[in-house]
């Protein structure tokens, strides 16, 4: 007994050098210490309700105004690149390359987020010497003379929905067939298209930003809530001198009204079936920007109504990155892509590129 009192005395003895005097001896905490732990509790719950809480709702339907005739349509877009001349900076207008006449099938292609028209100068023009005409236009508070991912902030989902919109009536002027198009942000865009416009043949969407690479999904719609809700958080990045239409960097507020565009294009396919009848996806297995898994589901719940849904996947190992269409990335490939996308935007089979690699539905 003796024997145990003992070792039971030496392990406290240790007990008390490790880990320091019982509770009931430390004495009470520093009060300012106790208070900066509550004040950081509440700061926690405060997030964490602000994360859960929606944004407000909005009216995301289409509001067609289609251009009556070839000379309204091009009224529309000179117009729009007069308004562009006030604030875009060198090469960020909106284009237009027309054969001064509607065609047989014209062409709309939404940049991406940061981007500028002239981020598809290259396959716009391929695309007008196969005989399209091309419309590209510039996204709400992009290409600023001077501007910069801050800029960037002010942008918001409606105005995109009125920019796809007011893009796909000038379109129906300019000639028989609309084709929409787009990169990212211009994804999301084209999807939005695809699922609100009837009047629009074939809408081909290239690694839309339905949800962020790398984020859990549960995790989602919290941080977009939240980065909808506080303060614009700003990174940027050194300009491109030779690019000055491209703002560099990221916005968070941004980012998370494309993710609520995506969410209300995702929210409507759950109820209506697309108004586009032709849908191809194009995903990029080396991309760690955005995930592929909702382009899949999005392609399966239009199919499931009626539509012909079609995801396409570069294979990793031709390395390209997010925004495969623009040249300026080191690691882009216009060799292999552009050639790609015009196949696929006038409703022709897939290149060798991507025709062994679909990833929906199952070869």
């Amino acid at each position: 007994m003796a024997d145990l009192m003992l070792t039971t005395e030496n392990a406290s003895t240790q007990w008390r050098s490790q880990n320091g005097p019982p509770a009931a001896d430390r004495g009470p905490r520093h009060p300012r210490k106790k208070w900066l732990e509550v004040l950081a509790g509440a700061a926690l719950l405060l997030i964490a309700l602000i994360a859960l809480v929606p944004p407000r709702a909005a009216d995301f339907s289409s509001h067609p105004a289609p251009a009556l005739s070839y000379a309204d349509a091009v009224n529309r877009i000179v117009m729009r690149q007069q308004v562009d001349d006030r604030v875009a900076a060198s090469g960020g207008r909106s284009m237009l390359m027309t054969h001064d006449a509607r065609t047989a099938r014209v062409v709309v292609l939404f940049h991406g987020l940061t981007n500028s028209p002239k981020q598809y100068e290259h396959l716009g023009t391929l695309l007008y010497e196969a005989g399209d005409n091309v419309y590209i236009p510039r996204l709400p508070h992009h290409a600023e003379r001077n501007g910069n991912a801050k800029t960037l902030a002010g942008l918001t989902a409606e105005e995109l929905r009125a920019c796809a919109d007011s893009a796909v009536d000038a379109a129906r002027g300019l000639g028989d067939s609309v084709v929409v198009a787009g990169v990212s942000a211009g994804g999301t865009i084209t999807a939005w298209v695809a699922q609100n416009r009837p009047d629009v043949r074939r809408a081909v969407i290239v690694a839309p930003l339905l949800e962020i690479g790398r984020v859990p999904s549960f995790l989602g719609a919290p941080l977009m809530n939240l980065a909808l809700h506080i303060p614009n958080l700003t990174r940027n990045d050194s300009p491109d001198s030779l690019r000055p239409d491209r703002e560099l960097g990221v916005s968070t507020r941004a980012i998370a009204q494309v993710l609520r565009l995506g969410v209300a294009v995702r929210e409507a396919s759950d109820s209506t079936g697309p108004r586009t009848r032709d849908i191809i996806f194009v995903m990029n297995a080396n991309d760690h920007t955005v995930k592929t898994a909702p382009a899949v589901a999005l392609a399966r719940r239009w199919a499931m109504n009626g539509a012909t849904a079609v995801v396409y996947q570069f294979p990793r190992s031709n390395g390209l990155p997010h925004d495969i269409a623009e040249e300026a990335h080191p690691n882009a490939d216009p060799a292999l892509v552009y050639p790609t996308l015009e196949a696929l935007i006038h409703g022709e089979p897939a290149k060798s590129a991507l025709a062994s690699h679909r990833l929906w539905p199952r070869q």
